[in-house]
């Protein structure tokens, strides 16, 4: 059963959902473990979990744990919103004194088994506090959180991991450099937006130290004049560059670029695409990211200076399964939540990981109650060890657990094709075998990167300090330019294939 609850008066509406939940879990004949499943989601029009974009993936999660389980398990959903709550900052802690007050005054009664959402920071940090105390799963659609397992052991993180690899010990950047052979590399920093994504992966490259040289430049603002500053003074320490920025701001600096005469060749540029759909102001890059609306004027120009970039995405696979299951949401959105999906709009990834979290819940309750008895369903610790370092085939995709309960996944590097029609995958990654590998084309041969305007990669830069040993943090190149050398520890790694 299905109990949804927009929640404007928060004390009676609680003790109504606290009566009808204990009536609904006691009427299923033939089930032996009563699950409630806890679900927080914001309203809004901006937030990548909002209520539009995860309630129909819930309720068709719900649905299908309901049928290949509800011989032994009997679920009930318990979903809390408020449309007045419509971002992260108002909603503050409030998730967490909704469940206190009115799911957990009598722990040997509970009949809750997990919590879901809300992919806020301040929610999920203090509903991960509750959940220790608890001991029940939290299924978190974000990356990050708690991150010490010996302190939060019921703690999953459901949303793909692509910036560290299991170990957390190496990253995209960090990897494609020791593929390539190069030594130093420079963050340019949005303002805005991903400004805090960026300090997040600069801070994570810059932990290893040895022989290598990291640079990142926070743009004060995004003006042409600050844009082209910016890039010259980058290019003065490296022919690497990382751009953290979103879709409009990335041409910006790839135009400046070319005034510069840096898509010559002589410079690569790496942009990230995490996500095949709208994130708050992020719009996808898709196979075109030249083009904009309302930029267009210069549309051949900057598809000049585009092959001097690659796009790093994750390599969503695409199946039949997961084609119908699209379908599924989308019509459910329009039916029972006034949310159409655009024509190329693809389900929120956020919002897939809740589903994959339903479906992950759904597998491991099933086996410890079946394995263990219906005592071992209320040690979430148990349960969650249980998820962890694991794979599952969801929807014909591999969803991948580490040993530390965070999900992994597989990227791709993406360049414009050699006929300057569409950005194409070029390189694949695998988490599992952690090994690069070319993408095959159809007649089996592999893909072969294009070095614009060259036969080979572009060259290192390489400095006199390289030849000894230094110490030191890895720089924030200042506005005015000035910098102290620094390096950057990288272990080695398995071996490459296929780079050129």
């Amino acid at each position: 059963m299905t109990l949804c609850f927009g929640i404007m008066e928060v004390l009676s509406i609680f003790s109504l959902i606290a009566a009808v939940m204990l009536t609904t879990s006691s009427v299923t004949v033939g089930a032996v473990v009563n699950v409630s499943l806890l679900e927080f989601v914001l309203g809004g029009k901006r937030d990548y979990t909002r209520w539009e974009l995860s309630g129909p993936v819930f309720d068709i999660g719900f649905q299908e744990l309901q049928r290949d389980y509800g011989g032994t398990l009997n679920f009930t959903q318990v979903r809390f919103f408020n449309l007045t709550y419509t971002s992260c900052w108002n909603l503050g802690e409030m998730p967490v004194l909704w469940a206190s007050e009115n799911y957990y005054n009598d722990p040997s009664n509970s009949t809750v088994r997990a919590i879901f959402g809300t992919g806020c920071p301040v929610s999920t940090d203090t509903l991960s506090d509750l959940a220790r105390e608890w001991n029940i799963p939290y299924m978190i659609p974000m990356v990050g959180g708690p991150g010490d397992k010996s302190r939060f052991p019921t703690i999953t993180s459901l949303a793909p991991l692509t910036w560290t690899d299991m170990h957390r010990n190496a990253s995209v950047i960090t990897r494609l450099m020791v593929a390539n052979n190069w030594t130093s590399v420079g963050y340019l920093c949005s303002s805005t937006g991903p400004s805090y994504e960026c300090r997040l992966r600069f801070d994570q490259h810059s932990e290893f130290r040895v022989n290598k040289r990291i640079y990142q430049f926070n743009l004060d603002s995004e003006s042409v004049d600050n844009i082209k500053f910016a890039l010259d003074t980058m290019k003065a320490q490296t022919n690497v560059i990382v751009i953290v920025a979103f879709k409009n701001l990335i041409r910006s600096i790839m135009m400046a670029a070319a005034e510069l005469g840096m898509t010559n060749g002589d410079y690569v540029f790496y942009a990230f695409d995490y996500y095949d759909a709208p994130i708050g102001e992020s719009l996808p890059l898709g196979t075109r990211p030249w083009m904009i609306d309302g930029l267009n004027d210069h549309e051949e120009e900057a598809k000049l200076a585009y092959r001097s970039l690659f796009v790093v995405s994750l390599a969503n696979v695409k199946t039949p399964e997961h084609d119908r299951f699209s379908q599924d949401v989308k019509s459910l959105a329009a039916r029972q939540y006034n949310y159409t999906y655009s024509e190329n709009e693809n389900i929120n990834p956020f919002a897939m990981s809740e589903y994959y979290a339903m479906k992950i819940l759904g597998v491991v309750l099933n086996e410890t109650v079946t394995i263990d008895g219906v005592a071992a369903a209320s040690d979430g610790a148990g349960l969650s060890k249980r998820m962890w370092n694991r794979t599952y085939n969801i929807l014909g995709r591999q969803i991948v657990l580490d040993e530390n309960g965070d999900r992994v996944a597989d990227w791709v590097v993406n360049q414009l094709d050699p006929g300057g029609n569409a950005f194409r995958p070029v390189l694949q990654w695998s988490s599992s075998m952690k090994i690069f590998t070319a993408v095959t084309e159809e007649d089996g041969t592999p893909r072969q990167i294009v070095w614009y305007n060259r036969t080979s990669l572009p060259a290192d830069r390489t400095f006199p300090a390289d030849n000894h040993d230094s110490t030191g943090k890895p720089e924030i190149l200042a506005p005015s330019g000035e910098h102290q050398p620094s390096q950057l520890v990288v272990p080695s790694w398995p071996s490459f294939s296929s780079l050129q």
